[in-house]
């Protein structure tokens, strides 16, 4: 087993968590922070927009199984890489894109990755790709939240359909 962590933002971590929870190869994700300035930051002050995180998710994944570009793959088919971190005035809006890479070899990997993506689409993605700062995990409630929460009008509406769109891409990578 290849055990490899990356750290991921874009948009409300609760999609991209139980997104990749789907996944076979992802040994876990975890919600929380990172990115900004604020030690220990709670929900309330992240989504004030004035500490600077991103809301992201930790996934550790099993390379063996599931390859680092792959995750990258499901990552950019399930949320908006176009729109810039400024958002409604925010500097570093806490649902900005971001690659927090673990690794020298993911980061060139991701750079890559990017460089293509905007290739095929003639766009520029707004995903910062950079060393992972430190993560602060997010408070027990966001933990789980599609799991504990499915019949939620939220993960009805914006979720569910972000899941389905990662089991079209890889049906089969979905966990056992």
């Amino acid at each position: 087993m290849a055990l490899e962590t990356v750290t991921l933002g874009g948009g409300r971590f609760w999609d991209l968590e139980a997104v990749f929870q789907q996944l076979r190869g992802v040994k876990t994700v975890q919600c929380g922070y990172a990115g900004g300035h604020l030690a220990f930051p709670s929900y309330e002050a992240v989504c004030s927009g004035d500490t600077g995180h991103a809301e992201v998710v930790r996934v550790q994944f099993d390379n063996d199984v599931l390859a680092f570009e792959e995750v990258l793959e499901v990552f950019f088919k399930v949320h908006d890489a176009y729109t810039p971190a400024n958002v409604g005035g925010q500097i570093a809006s806490p649902l900005r894109s971001v690659i927090y890479v673990h690794s020298s070899q993911q980061r060139t990997s991701a750079r890559e990755f990017v460089r293509q993506i905007g290739r095929m689409v003639n766009a520029k993605l707004m995903t910062e790709i950079a060393p992972c700062p430190e993560f602060y995990p997010a408070e027990l409630e966001h933990q789980n939240f599609y799991r504990n929460h499915k019949e939620d009008t939220y993960c009805v509406e914006f979720i569910l359909p972000k899941i389905m769109r990662s089991r079209e891409i890889f049906k089969k990578k979905l966990a056992a």
